[in-house]
């Protein structure tokens, strides 16, 4: 089966919006192309891993936070169940 060729100032912007960092499906739908079609250019520029490495630390840096925040509520939950349970003794 043939596939539409895809110009290239389509292909230019597209790398330039994932480079950006705007989402895949975002750009499938701003430039009309699949997402596929999306993918595999900007697998050919080769954008992808320089991307992906960028959202892997920022993604383990949001993780860290709430493990964070987690911690510090369940410390506040032990204290105040502590604190209740030493009042009723």
């Amino acid at each position: 089966m043939l596939r539409k060729k895809i110009d290239r100032s389509i292909r230019e912007k597209v790398v330039e919006a994932h480079a950006s960092g705007l989402p895949m499906r975002k750009i499938a739908m701003e430039f009309g192309v699949s997402l596929s079609s999306v993918s595999r250019i900007v697998n050919e520029k080769g954008q992808r891993d320089k991307i992906t490495n960028k959202e892997k630390t920022e993604r383990q840096k949001k993780i860290l936070q709430l493990e964070r925040k987690v911690a510090e509520l369940e410390k506040k939950i032990f204290e105040a169940a502590s604190k209740k349970r030493s009042w009723w003794k």
